[in-house]
């Protein structure tokens, strides 16, 4: 577990390393020595990389490289994870291409326009929209071991994490190579979308270990009251014997030996404690790509004088319009309003200020 956060470089690094074919071996804190195969080392011009993954290391290795957020090798890294080199799966929605439904402006009735009349469809295309699943393995080490694989798929247009899209994808049936020809969405940075990914893993992760340590409460509890009981009892006894005994020497041993139960005590409901605590540990296992034809839908609106476009996405798998993303604080909002710079902006402050 990293300090900030419990997916970090490192971890991410040799996992998808390792998956792509390569022995990635810690040499010592912070380091990492990495024999690639020969297609991966062609990626990189090198059959062999020591990798350095503290600023300070790396300076105490020369020859080593880098690796941090934003470092040319990490966006390398994630773009190969993301296109489909290592452990990574490409599927498409088999069938026709979707269309409008007829009930499209009561779908897109759900966003608000902020003193905007009804806005009115002046033009709608398909789009190849990539679905960026990444698949973290999860263990959890408490007084027994458990894991499960959690799941993050996030919009690769708009970085926007989908938590229903599994059970939209039910719905599809899946191909392993595209049936139409159709523009491609933009795409939002592959490092991003990971950072984005372990950002919400990471609420998950914690989430399962609370659940771990509830199923648990009860026989921490118990064991708790066992020794609240036993050591109870030696102390009464202890307790006892002191008021009854005049002699100095005696009293001292029987002092002393109060003290180490206690001490006793507390080290062992220290150990209870320990034992029922949960360690997690989370890796990246592998990503599928989800390439979905989506229906961009171009809107004509009008504010006051002013006539002024939107564009949404319609999504056919949900049957319904993607919330859309302010351009300027990057949060979904269902509630926009015209800006002079930007077309549209969210109804939380983003507004132009000239």
């Amino acid at each position: 577990m990293s300090d900030n956060g419990i997916v970090n470089v490192q971890d991410f690094t040799a996992a998808y390393l390792r998956r792509a074919g390569a022995l990635a071996e810690p040499t010592g804190y912070a380091i990492l020595d990495v024999l690639l195969p020969d297609e991966l080392a062609a990626q990189f011009e090198h059959d062999q990389l020591l990798l350095a993954f503290d600023y300070e290391v790396a300076n105490e290795n020369p020859g080593s490289v880098f690796v941090t957020h934003g470092s040319q090798l990490l966006d390398k890294l994630v773009g190969l994870a993301a296109s489909g080199y290592g452990r990574v799966t490409a599927l498409y929605r088999s069938g026709t291409l979707p269309s409008l439904p007829r009930n499209f402006e009561q779908k897109l009735s759900q966003i608000e326009l902020v003193r905007c009349r009804p806005a009115k469809v002046s033009l709608s295309w398909a789009e190849e929209v990539p679905f960026y699943g990444f698949y973290f393995r999860t263990v959890y080490s408490s007084h027994e071991k458990s894991e499960e694989m959690l799941e993050v798929v996030l919009n690769g247009s708009t970085g926007q994490v989908q938590p229903e899209f599994t059970r939209w994808w039910q719905k599809a049936i899946p191909a392993e190579a595209a049936e139409h020809e159709m523009t491609r969405a933009p795409e939002f940075p592959l490092e991003k979308l990971y950072e984005a990914a372990c950002r919400a893993v990471e609420k998950e992760a914690l989430a399962g270990a609370e659940a771990v340590m509830a199923r648990a409460a009860g026989l921490k509890q118990r064991e708790l009251a066992k020794i609240a009981g036993y050591y109870a009892d030696l102390e009464a006894e202890l307790h006892k014997k002191l008021l009854a005994v005049s002699d100095k020497e005696k009293r001292a041993r029987l002092e002393k030996q109060m003290a180490a139960t206690q001490a006793d005590r507390v080290r062992r409901e220290k150990d209870v404690l320990e034992r029922h605590g949960v360690e997690v540990d989370v890796r990246l296992d592998h990503v599928v790509v989800y390439k979905l034809p989506c229906l961009r839908v171009k809107l004509d609106v009008q504010h006051k004088d002013m006539r002024l476009n939107l564009t949404v996405l319609y999504n056919p798998l949900s049957g319904e319009v993607e919330t859309p993303v302010c351009p300027r604080c990057g949060q979904a909002s269902q509630r926009l309003q015209p800006d002079r710079e930007t077309g549209f902006v969210c109804a939380r402050g983003c507004l132009s200020k000239s």
